[in-house]
């Protein structure tokens, strides 16, 4: 499934997005969630940590700053379904 979240600031994008989120994990699957900044990285990361360790999921981050060695163990922990949820700087997203 691909969907867009779009709103004010304050209107509860993060909050949906994260429902959603552990709705697609809760059905085995792994979720992601594509961010503008890395200081909106940080910050998803950190609340989406948290929401994984009471609900029990896994959360991955991906940014910009990281080395190409960091970025290739988030890419193996996605592959071996190590993470549930990628925080993802929309930047390093590629599609093709």
């Amino acid at each position: 499934m691909h969907r867009l979240v779009q709103g004010d600031v304050g209107s509860g994008k993060t909050v949906v997005s994260f429902l959603a989120a552990h709705a697609v994990i809760q059905n085995g699957y792994q979720a992601a969630l594509m961010v503008p900044t890395e200081i909106l990285a940080d910050q998803h990361y950190k609340n989406a940590t948290i929401l994984g360790q009471k609900f029990n999921f896994k959360v991955g981050l991906l940014t910009g700053r990281m080395t190409a060695k960091e970025k290739a163990e988030v890419y193996e922990k996605l592959k071996t379904h190590e993470y549930d949820l990628i925080i993802v700087l929309m930047r390093l997203f590629k599609t093709r």
